[in-house]
């Protein structure tokens, strides 16, 4: 049903079959066993059980790992099932494209919840938040960090030293922002943007600039 073993750094959540309530049960009673363990431990979410949930249920779990203290680092995460419909009377049956080899798992790191004060969440890739990030809260990640709410916690985006990154909320209000290795820090303007932000690195020092749909192609640069 689930499986934990460990990766290199990292706890690996593996989701067999089952459903969303075994896997909560089954997490919450191992994690409440010895919490001290698991606390600060980088997770990743695997398996073939994964496919059959919701974004929802996907969402309940990580908050249930971020809640004792777990770093997330979901890693290639399936695309969660969708409704099927039944085709239409006299419709012609759907076409299936053919079967082909599976590709690489992305790095890339989808969030779709708020990620609360205290919390971590780490990507090997992009990392993607479907909601706010709280203050004190921290996002690292080796590439970009979007976020489709308001970032108030800190955000590190080209952690391993990448300085061509940079960071994206809707409300970009954060108490500190790294790229690369350069840090900038809030200037304690905490009120709602009027418009999405890009922050970014040029000529070593961390630029705030509007976010402008038509620029979306270049590389963030005045």
């Amino acid at each position: 049903m689930l499986r934990i073993k460990g990766l290199n750094d990292s706890l690996v959540l593996v989701f067999d079959g089952g459903s969303l309530p075994d896997y909560l049960t089954y997490l919450q009673d191992k994690l409440a066993s010895n919490p001290q363990l698991f606390r600060g431990s980088k997770v990743i979410f695997q398996g073939e059980g994964l496919a059959g949930l919701q974004h929802e249920d996907i969402a309940a779990l990580q908050r249930l790992c971020l809640d004792y203290g777990m770093i997330m680092n979901n890693t290639g995460l399936p695309a969660p099932r969708l409704a099927s419909r039944e085709p239409e009377e006299g419709a012609s049956p759907p076409m299936t494209a053919p079967e082909s080899a599976p590709s690489s798992a992305s790095p890339d790191t989808f969030l779709f919840r708020n990620l609360r004060s205290g919390q971590r969440l780490h990507s090997e890739g992009t990392a993607v938040v479907w909601g706010d990030v709280h203050e004190s809260a921290e996002i690292t990640a080796a590439e970009d960090i979007i976020v489709l709410g308001k970032l108030g916690g800190i955000a590190h985006a080209g952690c391993y030293g990448d300085e061509s990154r940079i960071v994206f909320a809707l409300n970009l209000t954060p108490t500190q922002i790294r790229i690369g290795n350069r840090i900038s820090r809030s200037s304690g303007d905490e009120g709602k943007r009027p418009h999405p932000e890009i922050a970014y690195l040029e000529n070593g020092e961390i630029f705030i600039r509007e976010y402008i749909a038509q620029e979306a192609g270049l590389r963030w640069r005045t």
